[in-house]
């Protein structure tokens, strides 16, 4: 069960290599307050042009210091707590205070050693191509429709957003109908089925140490700092 989670855990299409990129480069477009798709579409643009400043050698610093961007932009402006508290589902109502602070956490050290190290095997120079087909607003609820060129092809990639204090922010991604946030429930809920709070702690915890010893730049980064 150990085994078949933590492998299914990680498990993403290959498109997720440019989508999660753009999408924790979702920021802010100006002054004026800007509707969802503006906000992705801001997002997109930003992310590619940094990432396609191409050069003949990169070294660790300049490496470390384009992580920094990606991290600092996706902590001010995706929704982290809507998307962990989607992901746990109605385990998360019965988690005290402290569990859920540490479930957080845990889950956005996940998500950051999953998919930083993204950053540093991007093809620096290549043409994508995003199409923007659709925006739906209800309330406080946003759904983004887009298209991304993939291997000669073009990837549906929907972006569902909730409207905050800050602004529209990002909480799931679904790509080909596959929500990224149900994906991570399903999972989830497969644990605490039979399962203690504490043992799903204990699955992120040594996920975590092993995404992060693998890691090209090494820790680069501790839980306190992503706070």
């Amino acid at each position: 069960m150990t085994r078949w989670f933590l492998k299914r855990l990680v498990h993403v299409v290959p498109v997720f290599s440019l989508v999660v990129l753009s999408f924790f480069f979702t920021g802010p477009v100006g002054a004026q307050d800007p509707g969802p798709t503006d906000v992705i579409k801001s997002g997109t643009e930003r992310a590619l042009a940094i990432l396609n400043v191409c050069r003949d050698e990169e070294p660790d610093q300049v490496r470390r210091q384009r992580r920094e961007q990606i991290k600092q932009i996706a902590y001010d402006y995706v929704d982290f707590e809507e998307m962990g508290r989607r992901a746990l589902g109605r385990h998360w109502k019965k988690l005290t205070p402290a569990q859920q602070d540490e479930f957080l956490r845990l889950f956005k050290d996940l998500l950051y050693f999953t998919y930083i190290g993204r950053v540093d095997t991007y093809t620096c120079g290549q043409t994508q191509t995003i199409a923007y087909d659709e925006e739906r607003i209800l309330g406080r609820y946003a759904l983004v429709k887009t298209r991304v060129s993939y291997q000669d092809k073009m990837v549906p990639v929907e972006y569902r957003m909730i409207r905050k204090d800050k602004g529209w922010m990002v909480y799931d991604v679904v790509i080909e109908g596959v929500s990224y946030v149900n994906n991570y429930r399903k999972q989830f809920d497969s644990i605490l089925v039979n399962k203690s709070v504490d043992d799903l702690f204990a699955l992120l915890k040594e996920k975590v140490a092993e995404l992060e010893k693998n890691d090209s730049l090494g820790a680069g980064r501790t839980s306190k700092e992503a706070s």
